[in-house]
């Protein structure tokens, strides 16, 4: 988690297990309604990767490890539920901390300050991937 004057380093999401590769393919943009978010996760039992998706309209996305970073749990207690009822900001639901989409950085609740760590994504033909490092230099 980086302090609140330096934004998170995009590529930390790489060092947890079951992370999946850069250039991941994760679904069809369309799968995510404008203003919402969907979880994607890899492998199972205890150390699942656990990432969510918001879309903010057109081909805008953005990319997050499902991880508060005041309490170290998912940020969704239900299915599917990331952002706070006018879907302005991504919110955990434990504890109803907020963080600026765009960003990812905490701006109220117990997270105040503090951000999100990001996992890259883009979309190819309609299709949302998870980006390798030339991809986002180029972006």
């Amino acid at each position: 988690m980086a302090d609140a004057l330096s934004k998170p380093d995009p590529w930390l999401w790489r060092t947890r297990p079951r992370a999946p590769m850069p250039g991941a393919e994760l679904g069809p943009l369309d799968e995510i309604a404008v203003g919402s978010a969907k979880e994607y996760v890899f492998g199972r039992g205890t150390t699942v990767f656990s990432m969510f998706v918001v879309r903010q309209g057109g081909d805008r996305v953005y990319g997050y490890l499902n991880l508060c970073p005041h309490y170290s749990q998912p940020l969704n207690y239900r299915k599917g539920m990331f952002m706070n009822d006018d879907g302005s900001r991504i919110r955990c639901t434990m504890h109803f901390a907020e963080f600026r989409v765009e960003d990812g950085y905490g701006v109220s609740g117990a997270a105040e300050r503090c951000w999100l760590d990001p996992v890259p994504v883009l979309v190819k033909d309609g299709i949302l991937h998870i980006a390798t490092p030339e991809e986002w230099e180029a972006k």
